[in-house]
């Protein structure tokens, strides 16, 4: 369970390798491995090339294939799920454990030819940053990331080609338009796969960028943190399954430390809104409030924490 920036991967078994190198104050962490293991497609039924035609006409989105090239005999199969391969390599300086600014990369791509049958084989590609500054011995934080990605959610069919471009693209964009799209293709197919599945297609309110920031003080035996984000509602990463997309807002968090330690009071605010994309007919906004009191006494006796969540 490599650990990256919480946008880029957290929470993700990688069945690979994963190595870390510090020099002075230069580091570099990598990982690349499998998080998603093949599982075969099933063979349903059998039959001969010439009841093909009629079994796709019941099942037109069923999976078919060559079952035995020596008979002749197809098959009908249930689809399978595709692995898919990881790569993440972050350098960074500064202290591991203190201020330092890290620059993070991922590619992660299933393999198409890992089953027989499979359906929507995708492709993810993410770059993102994180920063963070300490001062008075940790008692202020400052702390910060952002990623952008894109995702290709079906890479079957590889990059569009010259003629697919001007074919899509020919009663809304001009020739020299036509061109540049081919141009961007170039580039970007070198990274990832440049088809009408690629996701983001249009760059209007940056829907696959994500970033947060973040500051905390601790004095006086209290700890207090506000934090505001923005996640795009087509922001994904594949080594983070978890994050919350398509919100925008703040959250703060406050927590007292009392009689040695032994109760502690923490309260929190959270006030979240969707609608990043301004795609949607109206705007929902969430709000989450938060109260608990704990009591941990230093002898041997039982804690009791009581807490109350208003959403």
């Amino acid at each position: 369970y490599p650990v990256f920036p919480d946008l880029v991967m957290t929470g993700k078994r990688v069945r690979g390798l994963t190595a870390s190198l510090t020099a002075g104050k230069f580091n570099v962490d990598i990982t690349r491995g499998e998080i998603n293991r093949r599982i075969e497609s099933d063979t349903l039924k059998t039959f001969s090339v010439d009841s093909l035609t009629a079994e796709q006409r019941r099942d037109s989105l069923g999976a078919f294939g060559m079952y035995d090239a020596a008979t002749n005999r197809w098959a009908k199969f249930a689809y399978g799920t595709f692995s898919r391969d990881i790569f993440i390599i972050r350098p960074s300086i500064g202290s591991r454990e203190g201020s330092h600014f890290g620059l993070t990369y991922l590619k992660s791509k299933d393999d198409i030819n890992s089953i027989r049958a499979g359906v929507r084989p995708k492709e993810n590609l993410l770059l993102g940053s994180d920063l963070l500054v300490v001062f008075d011995h940790r008692n202020i934080e400052i702390s910060g990331q952002a990623a952008v990605s894109a995702t290709n959610q079906n890479i079957s069919r590889g990059d569009m080609t010259d003629f697919e471009i001007d074919s899509v693209f020919y009663k809304t964009e001009s020739q020299s338009r036509r061109d540049r799209i081919k141009q961007i293709r170039d580039i970007l197919g070198r990274f990832i796969t440049v088809n009408e599945n690629l996701v983001p297609l249009n760059m209007s309110n940056l829907p696959t960028l994500a970033y947060e920031g973040g500051i905390a003080l601790n004095y006086f035996d209290n700890s207090f943190r506000v934090n505001y984000l923005r996640r795009g509602n087509n922001f994904e990463s594949f080594g983070q399954s978890f994050v919350r997309t398509d919100v925008r807002g703040f959250n703060l968090a406050d927590r007292v430390r009392l009689a040695n330690g032994q109760v502690i009071l923490s309260g929190g605010y959270e006030r979240l809104q969707d609608n990043t994309a301004d795609t949607k007919p109206a705007t929902t906004t969430f709000m989450t409030g938060n109260f608990s009191v704990g009591y941990f006494p230093h002898v041997n006796a039982p804690s009791v924490t009581i807490a109350y969540l208003l959403a």
